[in-house]
């Protein structure tokens, strides 16, 4: 009987550490506004995650993209968008924070520059 018990404990104190854990990640929905030069932008990321992998898409009023080579660890995501921007294929770095359901951060266009965004997880 004290083997049942520590076994269901066990497994219960695993399930909400895993729980807990996901809460932390960054997959889902992501609304964000970057401060482009004279105008902020609406963009929306989707993203999935599997261990520190992270991928998923992009998209905005401006263009789209997939994203490749993204990472999340210590609630940085980094990560490369091959995107479509007005008609210009682009490559786009992202580097952010995450804090619950809110992220902030900076995206990188070459030639572009570097433009801040803010945003939080669709629910």
């Amino acid at each position: 009987m004290r083997s049942v018990l520590v076994f269901v404990l066990t497994f219960a104190i695993a399930s909400v550490v895993a729980a807990a854990g996901f809460a932390d990640g960054v997959a889902g929905k992501w609304s964000l506004s970057v401060a482009a030069p004279g105008e902020a932008v609406d963009v929306l990321l989707d993203l999935k995650q599997d261990g520190e992998n992270v991928t998923g898409t992009m998209s905005s009023g401006v263009g789209g993209g997939t994203i490749t080579k993204g990472s999340f660890k210590d609630k940085k995501l980094t990560a490369t968008i091959t995107a479509d921007i007005q008609g210009s294929p682009t490559e786009l770095g992202v580097e952010g924070t995450v804090d619950g359901d809110k992220i902030t951060g900076s995206i990188t266009a070459h030639g572009l520059g570097s433009f801040s965004f803010a945003g939080t997880r669709a629910k």
